[in-house]
């Protein structure tokens, strides 16, 4: 039998923030409203949806939405007749990108995190700062992984970005902190561990779905952690340890 330990599922923490995240739960709310009143239910339309208002690597490389031709055959250097949403904005659809989720699963696991780490970075960086924080994360997420698949004609969607942006800066910021996990041991076995070493399980984790499963973006993954970490180094002359 294998054993799964990469995948450690992040529950809570035992790191009681001080302030009321109002951000955090004005984008956590937005992103549920986008999830249930704007998204189709529908999965063709839903489809045709994602490709009009998200942001696709190919159309930031060349800055002009796909055409027939390069959608049709599935080539982002055949763009020989007229573009499908002509009327897209390719800058707006980098931002919308992070509001947009694939089905229920993808929006739970993504808030859930959003929720454990986002509220005490919030806390530290005050409201301000967190604003600058969500959009700068936002924007180079999708960038890293527009830069390594600059061909791609497949939509980015979804928060994760945004969710590793902030479990980098938690992890500057709360090294020590514990956070409650569950480990699949065969079963989902509750204890607790440091953030710094759940990140090692994290890392380990992209590094596995980049060799087997291409459908999840962890470029984005990877450079939201990283400028998450790095924009903290920025905002912080030094740590905050619990």
């Amino acid at each position: 039998m294998t054993y799964n330990v990469h995948k450690v599922i992040p529950i809570s923490d035992i790191n009681p923030a001080r302030n009321t995240p109002v951000i955090s739960r004005i984008f956590m709310f937005a992103t549920v409203g986008v999830f249930l009143l704007i998204q189709p239910k529908n999965q063709l339309e839903l489809f045709n949806f994602f490709y009009q208002y998200s942001a696709i690597p190919c159309e930031l490389v060349n800055f002009s939405p796909i055409s027939e031709s390069q959608f049709y055959n599935n080539d982002c250097f055949n763009n020989q007749s007229s573009s499908i949403f002509p009327e897209k904005n390719l800058l707006l659809s980098v931002i919308s990108a992070n509001f947009f989720h694939a089905n229920f699963i993808h929006i739970l696991g993504n808030l859930w995190s959003f929720w454990i780490f986002g509220n005490n970075v919030e806390d530290k960086l005050g409201k301000f700062r967190f604003i600058i924080f969500l959009i700068f994360i936002g924007i180079m997420s999708v960038s890293v992984h527009t830069y390594l698949n600059q061909d791609s004609l497949i939509p980015i969607v979804g928060a994760s970005g945004i969710v590793s942006g902030l479990m980098g800066a938690y992890v500057f910021m709360f090294p020590n902190a514990r956070l409650l996990v569950l480990v699949p041991f065969g079963f989902l076995f509750p204890t607790t561990i440091k953030a710094k070493f759940f990140m090692v399980f994290w890392f380990l984790s992209q590094i596995l779905i980049s060799i087997s499963d291409q459908n999840i973006s962890w470029e984005a993954h990877v450079g939201g952690f990283v400028f998450g970490y790095l924009l903290l180094r920025i905002f912080n002359n030094k740590r905050y340890n619990v």
